[in-house]
């Protein structure tokens, strides 16, 4: 008996299932018979050159995926060999700077005329808090600096310690007011140098009847707890007044204090 209820297969549909069925059938009636090349060969040359061109194009974008990773690669260690070369190069910089700062050191001890121990400082420039005549240096308590201890270049007196922090320290040069150096010139004339406004340094309380010649050395004479005979500068102008009781003369530094880069601080051996 005929059952209502099930689903009506359209027609059309029908039509195109039987049609699958039989091409199946078909070729597998022809692949048993070995003459499922009769199809199969026209078929192939049909799609040959759609193949060719897909497994060209394939093998193409495999090439630019490759390229593509290959110029990442290149980025990478080009980054990588300029990070190192740059790290090379700061080296480099430092060993060279430490050569120097040795070849200075070893010039010093040479040179000195003082038997304390010293300590390499460099320059960091002028507080703009503080006058001209005076310096910042990278060393300070924490480097065993002291207020009082002398900052020298070879023989010449640069200056002394005023005020020390943790890590720096300031530097008073002969050119303040506040230095007083007792002094002489290298042929023996003995006087008092100091600073005056105005970044000068002068040679006073010299006696009448004493000579004072221009370009003459001037020395510490090893007095007040300086040692003696560190450099002071260099007589650039005598000023004698025959009325006073004393005469001056101007003295020149023999290192200009805003080309200083590495010093010497004279501290007290322990």
């Amino acid at each position: 008996m005929r059952n209502e209820n099930l689903p009506k297969i359209p027609t059309e549909k029908k039509r195109t299932i039987t049609l699958i069925i039989g091409l199946i059938i078909v070729m597998f009636l022809l692949e048993q018979f070995g003459l499922i090349n009769i199809i199969t060969s026209p078929l192939q040359k049909v799609l040959e050159p759609a193949q060719i061109a897909l497994y060209k194009t394939k093998q193409d974008l495999a090439g630019f995926v490759g390229t593509l990773v290959e110029i990442k690669d290149l980025r990478e260690r080009e980054s990588q060999l300029a990070e190192e070369n740059n790290l090379l190069l700061a080296e480099n910089a430092g060993l060279k700077k430490l050569e120097s700062e040795n070849e200075v050191l070893r010039e010093q001890l040479g040179a000195k005329k003082v038997s304390e121990k010293l300590t390499v400082a460099q320059v960091i420039g002028q507080d703009p808090l503080i006058s001209t005549s005076e310096l910042l240096i990278d060393k300070g308590a924490s480097d065993e600096i002291s207020k009082g201890d002398l900052v020298i270049i070879k023989d010449v007196l640069i200056g002394e310690v005023t005020s020390v922090g943790s890590s720096s320290s300031v530097v008073r040069l002969l050119a303040d007011s506040a230095t007083k150096v007792p002094a002489q010139t290298q042929s023996g004339v003995k006087g008092i140098l100091r600073g005056k406004f105005g970044n000068r340094i002068i040679l006073d309380k010299v006696v009448q009847g004493q000579k004072l010649r221009k370009g003459e050395i001037v020395f510490s004479s090893g007095e007040a707890d300086f040692p003696k005979g560190l450099v002071l500068g260099k007589i650039s102008k005598v000023e004698k007044t025959p009325a006073a009781l004393f005469q001056k003369a101007e003295v020149a530094p023999l290192l200009a204090p805003g080309s200083l880069d590495t010093v010497f601080i004279v501290g007290d051996e322990e």
